[in-house]
């Protein structure tokens, strides 16, 4: 009795299994990608590799991975460029407030009684 429990028990995570990798998509890609195998006019040597590429899970080449690590180190180079543009131009905003500042201050100053005006 005890046997008949445990292969009960094995059937019943097996079809949980079963009905999890369903739900997710996991049966229809890898059935997808061996019919994609299947119907292949020459048969790759690297099936897995075949199998992988399909999937999307490919490695990249070490060309691959360097072209990217400079591109990666250009993009890098231009924030750092635009970092100091921006930089640049925030000091060039607060020098310009400081003198608009500066100028209102004059002309607040400079004016005649009959120009300020009048609070009733």
């Amino acid at each position: 009795m005890d046997r008949t429990s445990s292969i009960k028990s094995m059937d019943s995570e097996r079809e949980k299994f079963r009905t999890y990798i369903e739900k997710t998509g996991v049966m229809s890609a890898l059935t997808d990608a061996l019919v994609q195998l299947y119907e292949e006019q020459e048969r790759p040597s690297d099936a897995l590799g075949h199998i992988k590429k399909t999937l999307g899970s490919f490695t990249p080449s070490i060309q691959h991975c360097h072209m990217l690590e400079e591109k990666v180190k250009e993009q890098e180079a231009i924030i750092e460029s635009q970092r100091t543009q921006i930089n640049d131009l925030m000091g060039e905003v607060t020098n310009l407030r400081d003198l608009l500042a500066h100028v209102e201050g004059r002309g607040e100053a400079t004016k005649t009684p009959s120009e300020t005006p009048r609070t009733s």
